[in-house]
């Protein structure tokens, strides 16, 4: 799948959320991105065969806390949902760790070429950086409006994940594997 299709498969569901909450309410924005979200795993696996592990993990996490949204009326846990889905993510990745697995690896394989250690690094940092986004979001939700927060969910994570992957580049350049040689 083409990285654009790919992002527009994740972030996509996530900027109508935003729009249709700033046009109606938190409660229907819910509903859409649950709707939406489940339209993004079937495309992901009409196009690929699977749906990503990431993906099936945001969907679950929407599902369930956009029906704890809609059933309790409380946006609470929708707010939340970001939080400990990030949260979460940190905990398995370091778990993986633990067990000798570089989940990452196999997410990011296609985009990244490096050895082990490199890995190893950038696993730590990202769960580093997950728990900073989990934290952050707290912040966000429990002292600003909602309309806060979605901007915050829509243009403040995106270009906070763009900010860190960059500043990874000199690890990924350090542990970058060699490029295969042709044969001829």
């Amino acid at each position: 799948m083409p990285v654009w299709l790919r992002q527009m498969l994740e972030f996509g569901p996530v900027l109508v959320f935003f729009l249709v909450m700033v046009t109606t309410n938190v409660f229907i924005a819910t509903g859409v991105l649950m709707g939406l979200m489940t339209l993004s795993a079937l495309a992901a696996y009409a196009l690929e065969g699977r749906v990503s592990g990431l993906i099936l993990f945001g969907l679950v996490a929407v599902w369930v806390f956009g029906t704890l949204t809609l059933v309790l009326r409380d946006e609470t846990f929708i707010k939340i949902r970001p939080s400990i889905q990030f949260s979460a993510m940190a905990v398995i990745l370091v778990f993986g760790l633990a067990i000798g697995r570089l989940f990452l690896r196999s997410i990011f394989e296609y985009a990244f070429k490096v050895d082990d250690a490199g890995w190893r690094a950038l696993t730590w940092r990202m769960a580093g950086f997950f728990v900073f986004l989990a934290a952050a979001n707290h912040l966000v939700w429990t002292n600003f409006s909602t309309e806060v927060w979605g901007g915050y969910k829509l243009i403040g994570v995106p270009l906070m994940t763009v900010a860190f992957m960059l500043a990874q580049t000199p690890l990924l350049l350090r542990h970058a594997l060699p490029e295969p040689k042709d044969g001829g």
